[in-house]
């Protein structure tokens, strides 16, 4: 049995998925499986499902979603106890949290934080993203949803960035330019307008790097209403210009590699800024 909560939140058992048909209910799963075997309070469940606003008999209703969830868990071919009840007042999903994709998800980039081969490293990287099918806790309204995704995405958007460094290590420097400027549509952001530009002028097209940062620092403002800083804009200036040499550091046997990524959030928008330029040398 697979819990999913990183694309439809859902169940997939013997080739089948099994699906609630409320966002309540979805909402329910979702909560119980981010806390695998640890009692969730029925107050945190009416929280997640209706914010300020619960309804009259909050906890009863919790309780016929809950029941809902468990006739779901056994349809799946589980076990209906999987739900226990808690005193006082609580629920908890009581499975291995391997179960659930978002934990294996985990689990995948910290092992692959932990190798010290950069190809080893990348292949672990991938296998743990490869869980994601879409947008995190898809069918699920409401504002603990909406938090809860931004946070996810911003895990997942770090993997991606983590996979790009090795890669440019890796010398795939056509396939980081082109990921990292397709990605900074959507997340136009300092740490990934320094990957596109790593990748655009190591693989000899530092031609493209002005009018990728004019069209990214577009897209930044109109997203989070910032600008990339100086450093970035004085850095695709010389990338473009050819006066700045691209060396590729690779990382001593044994030693794990760094992402060198911090995210922030800005104006509703998220900002990725360096924290470190483990790559890119400057004579």
């Amino acid at each position: 049995m697979d819990l999913r909560l990183l694309g439809n939140v859902e169940i997939e058992s013997g080739g089948s998925i099994f699906a609630p048909t409320r966002s309540a209910e979805r909402c329910v799963l979702a909560t119980l499986a981010f806390n695998a075997g640890r009692p969730v309070r029925v107050d945190t469940l009416t929280d997640n499902i209706w914010g300020d606003w619960p309804p009259p008999k909050a906890d009863e209703t919790v309780a016929t979603h809950v029941r809902a969830v468990r006739r779901l868990l056994a349809q799946a071919g589980g076990d209906r106890q999987l739900i226990r009840n808690h005193r006082p007042r609580a629920y908890a999903l009581h499975i291995d949290p391997s179960w659930v994709d978002y934990h294996r998800f985990r689990l995948g980039v910290a092992d692959a934080a932990s190798l010290g081969g950069v190809s080893a490293a990348a292949a672990g990287y991938e296998r743990a993203l490869g869980l994601w099918r879409g947008e995190p806790l898809e069918g699920v309204a409401g504002d603990w949803a909406d938090a809860r995704r931004q946070a996810m995405r911003t895990e997942q958007l770090n993997a991606v960035c983590a996979l790009l460094d090795l890669r440019l290590q890796l010398g795939e420097y056509a396939v980081v330019a082109a990921q990292a400027r397709q990605l900074a549509h959507d997340f136009p952001t300092e740490r990934v307008l320094v990957l596109a530009m790593r990748g655009l002028a190591s693989a000899g097209h530092q031609a493209l790097i002005p009018e990728f940062v004019a069209q990214a620092s577009e897209r930044m403002w109109q997203t989070a209403n910032v600008r990339p800083g100086a450093e970035i804009v004085a850095l695709g200036r010389r990338l473009a210009s050819g006066s700045m040499p691209v060396t590729v550091e690779r990382p001593a046997s044994g030693s794990a590699p760094v992402s060198g990524v911090q995210m922030t959030a800005t104006h509703n928008g998220m900002v990725w800024q360096s924290v470190g330029d483990q790559i890119i040398t400057e004579g």
